[in-house]
């Protein structure tokens, strides 16, 4: 006996009703800070929902940062929210399969848990350049130039002073003591002595 088509297309049709994963709606909101600008609130913020498959679910937030994915499947999910200006943490979902209840957490904090429907705050506004460091006297002088102009006055005015022989020293005394009586004869325009 041969089964006929309309059997075999009904008999298919059951099966993969029965197969199929049930699927549930996850909404949430993103609370954009008050610095966030117009332009980053809904044009530049884009979800992605990472299923297990290795499927992506994407979702983009209405003007007021709701969301919606009207169907994910039944298991254990991540949700990315892309946004150029502003860094959001990675989100955790397990939808059950049973209840189609949705539990949500933070991925790096398994244990902090997020109210249903999802509420996503930003963790901090992107930098992608470093900060210029303002003016600190101390980096000139700790530079390499800096260093080489230090070391020159060093050697120009004060080693000199340093090196001080006994014998040279009572010399030098010797030639200021005779300089100061010819510094009076010098007012009077008589020629002075010349230290040698």
């Amino acid at each position: 006996m041969r089964a006929s088509p309309q059997c075999i297309l009904l008999f298919i049709g059951l099966l993969l009703g029965a197969i199929s994963v049930s699927s549930y709606p996850v909404e949430g909101r993103l609370r954009l800070p008050v610095f966030a600008d117009q332009n980053v609130k809904g044009s530049k913020i884009k979800l992605v929902l990472s299923l297990n498959g290795g499927y992506e679910l994407q979702a983009f937030p209405t003007i007021d940062g709701s969301f919606l994915f009207p169907e994910v499947p039944a298991g254990t999910h991540m949700l990315d929210v892309v946004c150029v200006d502003l860094l959001f943490p990675q989100v955790r979902l397990d939808v059950d399969g049973g209840t189609g209840s949705v539990a949500a957490a933070y991925a790096n904090n398994p244990m902090q848990g997020l109210p249903s429907p999802l509420i996503i705050r930003p963790l901090a506004r992107a930098e992608y350049f470093e900060r210029r460091p303002p003016f600190n006297l101390a980096s000139i002088i700790m530079s390499p130039y800096g260093l080489m102009i230090g070391f020159m006055v060093f050697a120009l005015f004060i080693m000199p002073m340093l090196k001080v022989d006994p014998e040279e020293y009572k010399e030098l005394m010797g030639t200021k003591q005779e300089a100061l009586p010819n510094a009076s004869s010098e007012s009077k325009g008589l020629p002075q002595q010349r230290l040698q």
